[in-house]
């Protein structure tokens, strides 16, 4: 036994050579203050080991569970906010769907007013309504399902059919802007008045005996000299000068197949190349040429055929 005075713990242990005896030997602990009478207790090695041993194995466990419960609360809190997220995706494609519709039905109303035929991008592609009908998911549905729910492939399907659709209402606003520019470009082309504003018609369109049977290609308009002579739709002067049988004449292309000639003309006011608009004085009526009056002698041609100018008043 050994004894440490002056406030010293004393262990008191036999020696043993065999690391079993010295595990499950009693070992004592004496604790001798000065003052007063020492007091001893005594433990076994081996019950001290497997305290420690199962503290340390507790408090690893503790920290496990503490580390877990951390991250599933970070993981909880990080699917609320994925969530949310999806929640106004699903929220921003769902009234996007709506805008496509709509548009869908302003595109069909347009097209009735202009009378266009229904277009390469009036109908859906072939099967692609019958599909709508027969799975009227929305992408709000399909993320409110549970993540084991969700079908991959029938989202992706439902975002490409959105691309589409804007896709094929883009083209088809473009295919009406198209048409109306068009539209607009062929009425301004189309001659629609009269080359003047007062006068009769002394020669009609057609066959004539003057002495001999001909065909007239134009009408006549009777009216007094100087007359203004106006241009009947948008277009290009073309020539302008001395035409045999015509006399002095202008010649205006207005497109889209359409042009105008006007003789027997005098003082005419607009020379080769010049844009001119319905409406404006190209020239006065004369008696120039082969003519027996002051009148003007009006051709109305589409796609190189003359036609009745009448039906264009």
């Amino acid at each position: 036994m050994v004894r440490v005075l002056f406030d010293k713990i004393v262990i008191v242990r036999k020696k043993r050579s065999s690391l079993y005896r010295t595990l499950f030997e009693r070992t004592e602990i004496v604790f001798m203050p000065r003052s007063s009478s020492g007091f001893r207790f005594g433990f076994y090695p081996w019950i001290v080991i497997v305290f420690f041993a199962a503290w340390i194995a507790l408090t690893g466990y503790s920290l496990l569970v503490v580390s877990k419960n951390i991250d599933y609360g970070v993981t909880k809190a990080d699917n609320k906010i994925l969530k949310a997220k999806f929640a106004l995706i699903a929220e921003e494609l769902t009234r996007n769907r709506r805008y496509i519709n709509l548009a869908m039905e302003t595109d069909k109303q347009m097209r009735q007013m202009l009378g266009m035929q229904e277009g390469k991008y009036i109908n859906l592609p072939t099967g692609l309504e019958e599909g709508k009908e027969a799975r009227p998911v929305s992408f709000k549905e399909l993320l409110s399902r549970k993540a084991q729910d969700i079908d991959e492939k029938e989202t992706v399907e439902y975002l490409k059919e959105n691309t589409l659709q804007a896709q094929q209402r883009l083209a088809s606003f473009q295919e009406i802007a198209w048409f109306y520019a068009n539209q607009k470009n062929v009425t301004d082309a189309t001659p629609s008045i009269r080359p003047v504003k007062e006068g009769r018609i002394s020669s009609g369109f057609g066959y004539r005996i003057r002495p001999f049977t001909s065909f007239h290609y134009g009408v006549d308009l009777a009216g007094p000299p100087a007359t203004p002579i106006m241009v009947t739709a948008d277009g290009v002067v073309r020539q302008t000068g001395w035409v045999s049988g015509y006399g002095q004449a202008v010649l205006v292309d207005h497109g889209f197949g359409y042009s105008t000639l006007y003789g027997h003309l005098s003082n005419i006011r607009v020379k080769a190349g010049d844009s001119v608009k319905r409406g404006q004085f190209i020239a006065d009526m004369g008696t120039t040429g082969l003519s027996t009056g002051v009148h003007l002698h009006y051709e109305v041609w589409k796609d190189g055929t003359p036609v009745n100018p009448i039906t264009y008043f």
